[in-house]
């Protein structure tokens, strides 16, 4: 997880951003990745994650990294953990969401770019909100029809 205070100003963006998909992914019960992380059953887990994100982005925007995780604390209402990656056309990241029964949360992992002048830990809100805004499929996103011609 990445600590300092530009990365959580973006980890506020992506989580942000990422809700929608946060939401669809709760409609799971736990007990169904819980078989899955187990059994490790890792194409499960990308159908499940592909489903929930072709709802609202972009293909390809948002990926599983078969990367997963199961928290059965004693005492602790039990979580699970997804890695998935971002691919947006001027940076990339690397978060883990991590999924209870009543609330979810997310972590930023990693941040690159994908532009050779732009170092990661430069990028911006403002970048990242743009990306978001060109592949997501939220209502305030859709292309504006273009003007009447009289």
């Amino acid at each position: 997880m990445l600590t300092d205070p530009h990365h959580m100003a973006l980890e506020k963006v992506l989580a942000r951003h990422l809700q929608p998909l946060l939401d669809e992914l709760r409609l799971t019960d736990l007990s169904t990745f819980a078989d899955h992380v187990i059994n490790r059953r890792e194409a499960n887990m990308a159908e499940i994650v592909a489903a929930a994100a072709e709802l609202h982005f972009a293909p390809g925007f948002i990926h599983y990294d078969q990367d997963s995780g199961l928290s059965l604390e004693w005492g602790q209402r039990p979580s699970v953990s997804l890695g998935v990656s971002i691919a947006a056309a001027r940076f990339e990241a690397r978060v883990r969401l991590i999924i209870g029964a009543d609330h979810a949360t997310i972590e930023l992992q990693h941040l690159g770019s994908k532009l050779p002048a732009i170092r990661p830990h430069k990028a911006s809100g403002a970048t990242m909100e743009r990306e978001f805004r060109q592949n997501s499929f939220a209502p305030g996103n859709a292309p504006e029809p273009p003007p009447a011609l009289f």
